[in-house]
């Protein structure tokens, strides 16, 4: 396809599918809310205790879910209809999410315990949101539609990010610290509720499936694990892409750490930290959109290559300028792990095992970012954030260079299999 044709096929999309537009502007909504959730977080966490060791459990809470209930989410998610599914997530999250920050007055114990409960609902809510694509997109649309949807959450990021700490800002001068973070945690509860209602709006037919008779959860569940482990091009992206996570695990609690300490700076100087990480991410989807296929091996690789690169950098600047173009690049190094890997996933597996296939490399992904998180809180603690921002980057590109090495990783894994026609 030529390169002018890429946008038109893009802006088509959107304006020609109804379903897909609405998935898409609920995506928008609700990770507009998570990132001001997550400024919040960083915010409510870090003042309160001033230990970046207790700011990264906080952030392993958010992931741990993925370690419990992660590969059974993804049969719930082959057996209900998914569109069911999401709204129901959306809707689950509202009342942990408001109780947030009255709860940390008490104990941040039982903060830790609802970010854990909002983030198991959202364990089953990935994975549905992912497999519920090839039921509104063709087949030739799903590298857009996932570009998209990239570009969708980032672009919410780019202003998330700046809206959290803005928030922040405002509402503590005009009130107070703990009227501000009651009121962050406010607008993320009312952007479920809302996309609760867009993705309502979506009329598709049921994409649950009938399990077969004296078939068990746990036996549905090791077929995905065998078709995963089965499939040469899927396990080499699977373990590959874990790279990325343990990378992202390792710099979350460092990011506050040299936003609060290096920059000498606080809740704004993080959220333009985190629009830079989403601007650099959206450019990363934006061009990828404008591709139909991609070698997805080949891109994945220096996509992490990127990521590897720039958190290094990071370790070497103590200035926001620097700082930022170089998270930004990690950002669009990050666009180029994750998107070919779904569309790739997309591409090779089933209709029935979608959920369970999305639903296993999200375990695996927040399994590496669960230990790697708990790790880099606690290296920037004793070793300091940027030493231990150098240590991360410089294993990441060995490990990349090392995985290099193998051809199921270099091998790009785009002829998609054939599926039955959608419902635009």
């Amino acid at each position: 396809m030529e390169q002018d044709e890429a946008p038109s096929r893009n802006i088509q999309l959107l304006l020609n599918n109804r379903n897909f537009a609405l998935i898409w502007f609920a995506d928008f909504v609700s990770s507009l809310g998570d990132r001001v959730h997550q400024v919040a977080m960083a915010a409510l966490v870090y003042t309160l205790t001033g230990s970046l060791t207790q700011t990264g459990i906080a952030f392993v809470a958010t992931a741990l879910p993925d370690l419990v209930i992660g590969p059974f989410a993804g049969v719930l998610v082959d057996r209900r209809d998914r569109r069911r599914v999401l709204i129901a997530c959306d809707l689950l999250r509202i009342l942990p999410v408001l109780a947030i920050p009255f709860v940390a007055e008490f104990s941040m114990l039982f903060v830790f315990v609802l970010l854990f409960a909002v983030n198991a609902v959202s364990v089953i809510f990935k994975p549905a949101r992912r497999a519920i694509v090839p039921a509104i997109v063709k087949p030739k649309d799903y590298n857009t539609a996932n570009s998209l949807g990239s570009v969708s959450e980032n672009s919410s990021d780019v202003l998330g990010y700046p809206l959290g700490g803005g928030l922040l800002l405002l509402f503590a001068y005009l009130f107070s610290q703990e009227v501000a973070l009651i009121i962050a945690f406010v607008f993320d509860a009312f952007t479920y509720l809302f996309s609760a209602i867009l993705i309502w709006s979506i009329s598709i037919k049921s994409t649950a499936y009938v399990a077969e008779a004296g078939r068990t959860v746990w036996n549905e569940l090791v077929e995905g694990f065998r078709f995963v482990w089965g499939h040469r091009i899927v396990l080499a992206n699977t373990l590959v892409t874990l790279l990325g996570p343990i990378a992202l695990g390792a710099s979350t609690p460092l990011l506050v750490g040299y936003a609060w300490d290096v920059l000498d700076g606080g809740e704004w100087e993080y959220s333009l930290i985190g629009a830079a990480i989403s601007i650099g991410t959206v450019l990363g989807g934006l061009w990828l959109s404008t591709k139909e296929r991609v070698s997805t091996g080949i891109v994945v690789l220096s996509g992490l290559g990127l990521m590897g690169i720039s958190v290094f950098a990071m370790g070497l600047v103590s200035t926001m300028g620097p700082a930022l173009v170089f998270i930004a690049i990690s950002g669009f190094g990050s666009a180029l792990v994750l998107i070919p890997g779904v569309t790739l996933v997309q591409d090779h597996t089933p209709d029935g095992l979608l959920g369970r296939v999305f639903s296993i490399r999200t375990t695996l992904f927040y399994t590496a970012i669960v230990f790697s998180t708990f790790i880099g809180g606690w290296a920037g603690d004793v070793f300091g954030t940027q030493p231990a921002l150098l240590a991360s980057g410089l294993a990441l590109i060995v490990l990349v260079l090392l995985a290099a090495l193998i051809p199921s990783v270099r091998a790009s894994g785009n002829e998609p299999a054939e599926r039955p026609a959608t419902s635009d």
